[in-house]
């Protein structure tokens, strides 16, 4: 139940306030208005808190959406599917409920003042980074202020990142245009020299603007087809690709490097399959009459025919983590390293 003096003090809020979130940590509820000004009600709990917290957020839904029996169901299931109504938007984010924000960040309709609100609404939450790395897949966000907050911190926030889907993820996300700037690209990619899931994230969003390193040049490849791999940016893309695969401990790092692999020496003639004798085939029978530059034609072929497809089932079916992939996989992993390393030696 809460005080008589909480409850004003919540609908006063609720009147002046373009959208409002709960700090439950210090017990705090905070609205902001019109002005971008924020008013700060400090709650007085009787009883147990997370109990009067509850209260605060059954309030808030009971006068801002009629509801009475709190959050509505049907926003739980459709806030990750980006499903919320537009005209629902705005007053989702007067809530104080994060899975609110999460359905408002998921929208597809979103709009630049309401990206504004989400991400203020996000902050401090335990959801903050869950929800800017949605707000960072609207293009609307890119060329913003706001948009460069995120990314800002997400980045301070990555250090502390240990799901590597999100690491990947994360790092794609704020490589997105001039989110952040050269120097502090390059800071991340020395720390993915380390942490090999944030280079998939840097050869997924900039396999063609690298940071560039001082061994890498340029190769003098005659054969059309060859092309694709002789200039400094894709060298240096194969050189982060070995260096990826050499220490290769995990399965989406995995699959997704043989992705962008893939997707980069896709070839008409070659198709991806799930045996690499089927590829090595492929490869075989397209470069059968070749006479010059065989060796790095074979190998260029045989690359296009490369992704997750050539290693997900035997992951699943023997469940393997760690080194176990590496060795597991070896008669897949060794003839792409060979092709890589063909590809890379003048």
């Amino acid at each position: 139940m809460l005080s008589a003096e909480d409850t004003l003090k919540l609908n006063v809020l609720i009147a002046t306030s373009i959208a409002i979130r709960i700090d439950t940590y210090k017990l705090v509820v905070v609205g902001l208005n019109a002005q971008f000004k924020e008013q700060v009600i400090n709650l007085n709990p009787v009883g147990d808190s997370d109990a009067y917290i509850k209260a605060v957020k059954k309030l808030l839904i009971n006068q801002i959406l009629g509801a009475t029996g709190g959050y509505p169901s049907y926003l739980k299931r459709w806030s990750r599917m980006g499903q919320v109504a537009s005209s629902n938007l705005a007053s989702l984010l007067k809530l104080g409920e994060v899975e609110a924000v999460v359905a408002v960040s998921n929208a597809t309709n979103l709009d630049k003042d309401l990206l504004k609100l989400a991400w203020w609404c996000a902050t401090n939450t335990d959801n903050q980074a869950e929800i800017g790395r949605f707000l960072l897949t609207k293009g609307l966000c890119i060329n913003t202020e706001v948009g460069k907050d995120i990314a800002h911190y997400l980045l301070e926030f990555l250090p502390f990142t240990q799901d590597v889907e999100q690491l990947i993820d994360t790092t794609n996300l704020i490589l997105q245009k001039d989110l952040i700037n050269k120097e502090e690209k390059a800071k991340l990619w020395k720390q993915g020299q380390r942490k090999t899931a944030i280079l998939v994230g840097f050869i997924e969003r900039m396999k063609n603007n690298l940071p560039r390193k001082i061994d890498i040049i340029p190769l003098d490849f005659k054969h059309q087809d060859l092309q694709i791999v002789s200039s400094e940016q894709a060298q240096l893309l194969l050189a982060t690709l070995i260096h990826i695969l050499k220490k290769i401990n995990q399965e989406t790092i995995l699959y997704r490097t043989l992705d962008v692999l893939g997707r980069y020496l896709s070839h008409p003639l070659m198709t991806c399959k799930e045996s690499i004798d089927d590829i090595i085939n492929q490869a075989n029978v397209i470069t059968r009459d070749i006479k010059d530059e065989k060796e790095k034609l074979f190998a260029r072929m045989l690359l296009a025919g490369v992704s997750e497809r050539l290693v997900v089932s035997t992951i699943s079916a023997h469940n393997l983590t760690g080194s176990a992939i590496r060795k597991k996989l070896i008669n897949v992993l060794e003839p792409i390293q060979k092709a890589l390393n063909i590809l890379t030696t003048p």
